[in-house]
């Protein structure tokens, strides 16, 4: 039996309500301790709370699905389903008291993404949740606006030292050039403004799985373009974009 768009609303809307409420409290004591991992990103005592709730939820709901995630090992299993979690994308902000940081959630069916969400709890408690052809936002149907012009346009990274490492430096600024401005919200929070109107490119270098599969159904059910940048089609490097503009993008970033 297919699971559905409704089932996959329903339960990240009652499963990220709980885990939002956790993540605010924390944030709010503007006393957030951390550590640092092998790779040298920073986790918390919440990342691990709010995976392993959503793993527990997952389990509870769906115990034949798969589940993978950011901070513990993966769980596999004999099903065509399998949940993608981060936690908290953006742990960096959310350990130095900056808002832009969200939970992530996807489900992929075959290997391939169907279903994800995002949700921001200190962005306005922002939820997007999406498929390929429809995202909504807090329950409401939204698409991206259309490009206007170069001149008034914003383009993000998360990174910018990870970027300039890289040949695609040059295309970006080709695009500055174009009198684009550039601000370096990042993480899921810039896709958030990609998918709402107020930016018109991402571009997201060395992810992980967990850091954009969530977010790949939001982005073509709100309207955006998604294009792989690393050789071996595995999501480690992507431009993301408004529709308008892909021709002139395909040309500087292929």
């Amino acid at each position: 039996m297919n699971f559905t768009f409704n089932e996959f609303s329903q339960f990240i809307n009652k499963t990220t309500s709980i885990t939002n409420r956790k993540v605010k409290s924390v944030f709010n004591k503007q006393n957030v301790n951390y550590s640092k991992k092998i790779d040298g990103t920073l986790i918390t005592e919440t990342d691990l709370y709010v995976e392993h709730f959503i793993r527990q939820q997952i389990e509870n709901c769906f115990p034949k699905h798969s589940y993978v995630g950011e901070e513990f090992p993966d769980i596999k299993k004999p099903s065509p389903y399998c949940w993608v979690i981060d936690p908290i994308d953006g742990t960096f902000n959310f350990a130095n008291q900056v808002p832009f940081f969200g939970t992530l959630v996807g489900l992929m069916k075959d290997n391939l993404p169907i279903y994800g969400s995002l949700s921001l709890p200190m962005v306005d408690d922002a939820l997007l949740i999406g498929e390929d052809k429809q995202t909504f936002l807090n329950g409401r149907s939204i698409r991206s606006t259309k490009f206007k012009n170069w001149s008034n346009s914003l383009i993000l990274t998360t990174d910018y030292r990870r970027l300039e490492k890289t040949k695609y430096i040059s295309s970006w600024n080709i695009l500055l050039d174009k009198g684009a401005t550039c601000r370096t919200w990042g993480d899921c929070y810039g896709y958030y403004l990609l998918c709402i109107g107020i930016a018109d490119v991402m571009v997201d270098i060395d992810m992980k799985s967990h850091d954009i599969v969530p977010l790949i159904p939001i982005l073509k059910g709100a309207g955006i373009e998604l294009i792989e940048l690393s050789r071996n089609d595995n999501l480690i490097s992507v431009i993301a974009f408004k529709s308008e503009i892909t021709e002139e993008i395909k040309k500087l970033f292929r």
